[in-house]
């Protein structure tokens, strides 16, 4: 299948709006009724987000470390390990911080954890330890009131490339993918694809991008999974604005993007065995 309007956009733009930055107007505009180069934006992210899973953060501890060390609970060796670590990266910082700053705003908890720092770590004492089940309960309780408070908006299926009379087939336009959806100034794109090792699951790949917001910005948003039939999936943005279900049992979804002031929706999400 060739493109709609050959030459309407250059590669370079293409690479641009993939990476989140500036671009005419015109890309998106394209890109919406434009199966071919939809497709191909769906083809690079997805090899973005492969090389990102394999290459990001391959040697950083995990969030479950990153918390135990935050609230005390490590041993000494393991303590300067992180410590060390946090030294020169960057996004475990961040991790570590955030955690931190809700721990010590948390009116659930009576005793505040140690406020860790990388320029300066005060040794973490008895006194301070807290339960790792009730910190994360708290955490739990912070994220479902913050969901509740949140306005939802549903997004609408962007129409896909108009066909002549006799090529449409609705049936098929909505079970084709990639599909795009939209709602205010959020855009999600979704690509089902098929597991190599299993035939009962699949693996949905997503892709969100906000009007005026870098990609950056994005990351560490909660992107949920939920169906009747199934428990609730739930995954984070990538810096890349990329987000990655594994091994999903067929059924029809809802699928939600949690910003803080936002809940956006992918209603009637049927996600089933590609032929």
């Amino acid at each position: 299948m060739e493109c709609s309007e050959p030459g309407a956009i250059r590669d370079e733009e293409l690479a641009a709006y993939i990476a989140g930055g500036k671009v005419r107007p015109e890309v998106a505009q394209h890109l919406s009724h434009c199966q071919t180069c939809s497709s191909q934006v769906a083809t690079y992210q997805r090899i973005d987000l492969q090389l990102t899973n394999k290459l990001l953060r391959w040697d950083c501890p995990s969030s479950q470390v990153l918390g135990e060390y935050q609230l005390g609970l490590l041993a000494t060796t393991q303590i300067n390990e992180v410590r060390s670590h946090l030294l020169y990266c960057l996004r475990c910082t961040a991790e570590v911080a955030t955690l931190t700053e809700f721990l010590t705003n948390d009116p659930f908890l009576v005793e505040r954890p140690v406020v860790q720092s990388t320029l300066a770590v005060r040794p973490a004492t008895s006194n301070h330890r807290l339960p790792v089940q009730e910190a994360l309960r708290s955490l739990d309780q912070w994220r479902e009131q913050a969901v509740e408070n949140a306005r939802r908006v549903v997004a609408a299926l962007v129409s896909p490339q108009p066909r002549l009379a006799f090529q449409r087939d609705i049936a098929a336009q909505v079970s084709s993918w990639p599909r795009n959806y939209a709602a205010e100034d959020v855009n999600i794109s979704v690509q089902v694809e098929q597991m190599t090792h299993r035939r009962d699951a699949l693996q949905l790949i997503g892709f969100v991008k906000r009007t005026g917001t870098a990609l950056e910005i994005l990351e560490g948003t909660p992107v949920r999974l939920l169906s009747p039939t199934s428990p609730a999936y739930t995954e984070l943005i990538d810096e890349l604005g990329n987000f990655v279900f594994s091994v999903v049992p067929p059924a029809i979804y809802s699928l939600e993007v949690q910003f803080s002031e936002t809940t956006v929706v992918i209603e009637q999400l049927l996600i089933e065995t590609q032929e």
